[in-house]
């Protein structure tokens, strides 16, 4: 079972999300590898403002989850 996980993105300016798919066995790991620090995450409903930039997604774990399920036949 997976879940996201939501950290400031530094790549972009204005700040945006980041999402990275986590799985629920290892949470200090995202499935691309990259170590996940609790302070670094946003909790999306804790945000006031809209910050007007859309979320982007890690690509490189949303294509680990694709081949998981894909393998698993889902």
């Amino acid at each position: 079972m997976y879940e996201m996980w939501a950290e400031s993105d530094p790549a972009v300016e204005p700040s945006a999300l980041m999402w990275h798919v986590v799985s629920k066995e290892d949470a200090s790991t995202a499935l691309c590898g990259q170590l996940l620090e609790l302070s670094r995450r946003v909790v999306p409903g804790g945000l006031t403002e809209p910050t007007g930039v859309p979320d982007r997604y890690c690509d490189p774990c949303l294509l680990t989850v694709r081949d998981t399920m894909a393998a698993a036949g889902g």
